[in-house]
């Protein structure tokens, strides 16, 4: 489970209450515990405390999950579906971790990128004449 240091890691808080709809760029650590629209990026962490209420594309370095997300969730280095989430939503990470007592309902995708998407390193087969 994702350990928050203090508040001084925080960069931003939207507590409960609080409502915002739009784009949302921070660095650092976010905590949401109230009402989020629109789009999230980071390259860190986004954390969605248990009464926050995010309907968006996701786009941070760790998600970390207990309150309810739905849209698209990508977690560049991995998602946290905490006990008493509720994520209704497509998922796509390369680590992803699911407590006890954690909802989840859509689409996950992990791993490795397709190998359509892999940058050719010349390891591999040499192209096939019709390549040429």
């Amino acid at each position: 489970m994702l350990k928050i240091k203090g508040a001084e890691d925080l960069n931003g808080f939207l507590d409960e209450g609080t409502e915002f709809s739009g784009e949302l760029r921070f660095r650092d650590m976010l905590r949401i515990d109230g009402r989020a629209k629109g789009r999230i990026v980071s390259d860190n962490t986004l954390i969605i405390g248990e009464t926050g209420q995010v309907d968006a594309e996701i786009d941070s370095g760790v998600v970390s999950i207990r309150g309810r997300v739905s849209g698209e969730v990508h977690g560049r280095q991995r998602i946290e579906l905490l006990s008493g989430c509720r994520v209704q939503a497509r998922l796509v990470s390369p680590k992803l971790l699911i407590e006890d007592g954690a909802f989840f309902e859509g689409e996950c995708q992990m791993g490795e990128p397709p190998e359509d998407h892999k940058p050719r390193d010349g390891g591999g087969p040499p192209p096939s004449k019709s390549d040429s």
